[in-house]
């Protein structure tokens, strides 16, 4: 009898664990560009939220890491790894990237902002083995070119080629269908248009 209690209590915290895990009932999804009167598209909402983000983080790790958790739900601290397997979550839903990026979903900048994240863990080289070997985003898919060029900006910033104020200007050039959501800082007023 006591062995049937152990084996139930084990599958019951083993349920609830997973639970956790695939649930997340503690993880924000709320849309972290509203108060900043941003509209547009998913991808003009990023870049809008990146020029925000230049204006008010004071370093490069700081900006990557508040990029990866108010856009893509990638915690900052410890729990980072559990968001990246668990593919983080979609803080930003929509569209608006360019056809070669596009796989249909809303969950593009989730994409990412993933990539950025884990590429800052492990570096270009293991997150695209990663990307290939596990998550199974082909090279010449879309997936796997959002892939790449979210690598791409996090070794640019990292490495010192593309500034963080430059970063949302970036994204809107390399990723967006069109360059709409601007962000402009409180001096100027928050404006939101379309292209």
């Amino acid at each position: 009898m006591k062995t049937i209690l152990a084996i139930a209590a084990v599958c019951v915290l083993g349920a609830g664990a997973l639970a956790y895990f695939v649930v997340d009932p503690f993880g924000d999804r709320s849309d972290p560009t509203a108060s900043l009167h941003l509209s547009g598209t998913a991808c003009e909402r990023l870049a809008g939220l990146a020029g925000y983000l230049a204006e008010t983080d004071d370093s490069v790790n700081e900006f990557l890491l508040d990029l990866g958790q108010r856009a893509g739900g990638i915690s900052k601290g410890r729990r980072a790894l559990t968001d990246l397997a668990r593919g983080g979550h979609n803080r930003l839903p929509g569209k608006g990237f360019k056809q070669r990026f596009d796989d249909g979903s809303i969950g593009q900048v989730r994409h990412f902002t993933g990539y950025v994240r884990a590429s800052m863990f492990g570096g270009g080289s293991v997150t695209r083995w990663i990307s290939e070997h596990l998550r199974h985003d082909a090279p010449n898919s879309p997936d796997g070119r959002l892939g790449d060029e979210g690598i791409a900006f996090e070794q640019a910033i990292v490495g010192g080629r593309l500034e963080i104020s430059d970063a949302s200007t970036w994204l809107r050039t390399h990723l967006c269908r069109r360059s709409g959501a601007i962000y402009r800082s409180s001096a100027e007023g928050s404006s939101g248009g379309g292209a």
